[in-house]
């Protein structure tokens, strides 16, 4: 009798921590913001390159279910000192695993919208040969209430 209530407090922690493990990764939306600082001289042909490239590649992910909302873009009207950016991107994935999933299809995705093109790495340099400085930051909403 106590070897089989022990198992079911074996069982039920072992689901339990499973469950946790699991909704780590569910609640709540992974924020990808990426930053690119741009020359003005610059600035028409980054904007160019983001719609004719970056954008329909964005929608195409869109459209695996990977990520909610839009796919937004965003400058600053005042310039401050730091950190000096010129555009900030924002796409809003479902979790974790869709990141995953992103970094998977990536490369196919642009091969099919853009055949011939390079794929993802060529149009990273075609990005970066115009940005002067470029980082990300995936950030995590943090639910307070219980």
């Amino acid at each position: 009798m106590k070897l089989a209530i022990f198992g079911i407090l074996i069982i039920t922690l072992f689901f339990h921590v499973a469950q946790s493990l699991a909704e780590k990764d569910t609640p709540g939306y992974v924020i990808e913001e990426s930053y690119y600082k741009v020359d003005p001289e610059s600035e028409d042909k980054f904007i160019e390159l983001f719609k004719k490239k970056i954008f329909p590649f964005w929608k195409e992910i869109e459209k695996l279910g990977l990520i909610e909302g839009e796919i937004r873009m965003y400058t600053q009207r005042v310039h401050t000192l730091e950190p000096s950016w010129s555009y900030k991107t924002v796409v809003r994935f479902k979790n974790y695993s869709a990141i995953d999933k992103w970094l998977e299809k990536r490369e196919e995705i642009l091969n099919k919208l853009f055949p011939g093109e390079g794929g993802y790495n060529n149009l990273r340099k075609r990005v970066m040969s115009i940005t002067k400085e470029h980082w990300d930051e995936l950030i995590k909403e943090i639910p307070l209430k219980q």
